[in-house]
């Protein structure tokens, strides 16, 4: 039974589509450092988790393929895919009870002052030790990502933030 789990929050659609309103930047260097991330949590046995967000409508209902993962993500059919309807991954989903047994979160993606900050929270709040990855974390400007880190890292000791290549030991 793995220990440690990898939680990619929101890698959807809408931040990669130039048409969305949501959209971020071209991510392409970083779907391909997510799916190193993800090869590197297969082969160190993790649970792999990926959070999926939706609201009632727009670009983010269910419906809308702005709302469904970016395809060029390595998605496995033995991984977890949990859809939330809040900020919150907790609230109202099986997550909780998926992370039975583990005691290590790695995790990244979107938004870093919304719903991975809601995550860090939350789990640290449960007592997992969380390594966020800030290079495959992104919000709509550097200086919020790095605002919204650097408020996590000063209100919660033991959280590790660090770029992939530290993570990986490389």
């Amino acid at each position: 039974m793995p220990e440690t789990a990898l939680v990619i929050i929101n890698m959807q659609n809408a931040w990669i589509e130039k048409t969305s309103e949501y959209y971020l930047w071209n991510l392409d260097t970083m779907i391909e450092k997510m799916n190193y991330l993800i090869a590197y949590a297969r082969e160190m046995g993790y649970k792999i988790i990926f959070i999926n967000h939706h609201e009632p409508e727009g670009a983010f209902a269910l419906d809308n393929p702005l709302s469904d993962f970016i395809p060029e993500l390595n998605i496995d059919k033995d991984d977890i895919i949990i859809n939330k309807f809040k900020v919150s991954s907790f609230y109202n989903t099986k997550l909780e009870s998926e992370l039975a047994w583990i005691r290590n979160i790695v995790v990244c993606w979107a938004l870093t002052n919304l719903c991975v900050r809601m995550f860090v929270e939350e789990a640290y709040d449960r007592e997992y030790r969380i390594a966020l990855i800030d290079d495959l974390t992104v919000a709509y400007s550097d200086d919020l990502h790095d605002m919204t880190l650097q408020d996590l890292s000063d209100t919660r000791t033991d959280l590790s933030i660090l770029p992939l290549e530290q993570f990986v030991g490389e």
